[in-house]
Order: C-alpha cells, then structure tokens, then sequence
C-alpha cells in the first residue's frame, strides 16, 4: 500500500519535509503523532526520519535533478507531470521505500511529492 503527501516549498527539502510533518500531526506533537500513526498502520509522511541521495531502505531519497529527467522527462518536472507519473514510479519502490520529487514552474522548486510504500504489519 502506498501513500503520498504534497507539501509546498519552504527553502529547502529538510524545511519543507519538516512543515509536511507537522501539518500531518495536526495538533498532537510530532512524536505522539508518529506513535499514533505506528498504532494504526497509517504513517506515511511520519515515517520519513532521513533524507538519501539514493535509494535504500528507512530513507527518503530525494531525487536529483538526472533522476527526475529519467522518470519525468525533465529536470525540472512541474506538478502535473509529476502527478500523471507518480503511480507507477510509487509501485515501483519497495517496501518501505520513499521518495521525494520536487516540482517546478518558472525554474524556480514550488512544492515537493513525499510519497512511499507502506511497511506491512507481520
């Protein structure tokens, strides 16, 4: 099972991952809202604790700007072919996998994808 959280840019991908963390856990901390979230086998964007260059296990990788022309056709993909790609990009990682793809409009990064596979309850 997948999941994905849009989030706009803030600066930087750490800030911007940040703000897409804390709008998910609302009111609650952001530590009792990664509790909650392991509990109910819904975490998402909670689960996201560090940000890769490439792909492996527990991380996020962000993708560079190859890696986006590769998958999206451009190194600077705007959201809507972003958008129209991410389903079958997303079913492509493992599980517990996670990406983050920036999108773009007038060269200038305007919102990231944060999007992963769930880790299935043994």
């Amino acid at each position: 099972m997948s999941w994905s959280t849009w989030a706009n840019w803030n600066g930087t991908i750490e800030q911007t991952l940040a703000d897409a963390q804390h709008a998910a856990a609302g009111d609650a901390s952001l530590a009792d809202a990664k509790k909650t979230a392991n509990k109910t086998g819904t975490p998402g964007i909670l689960t996201v604790d560090t940000l890769a260059d490439h792909q492996m296990l527990g991380r996020c990788w962000v993708l560079t700007p190859a890696e986006l022309h590769q998958h999206f056709g451009s190194k600077t993909p705007h959201k809507k072919a972003i958008e129209v790609g991410q389903d079958a990009f997303v079913k492509g990682l493992e599980e517990g996998q996670a990406i983050a793809v920036t999108a773009w409009s007038r060269g200038m990064p305007v919102a990231v994808l944060f999007a992963g596979q769930l880790v299935k309850k043994r």
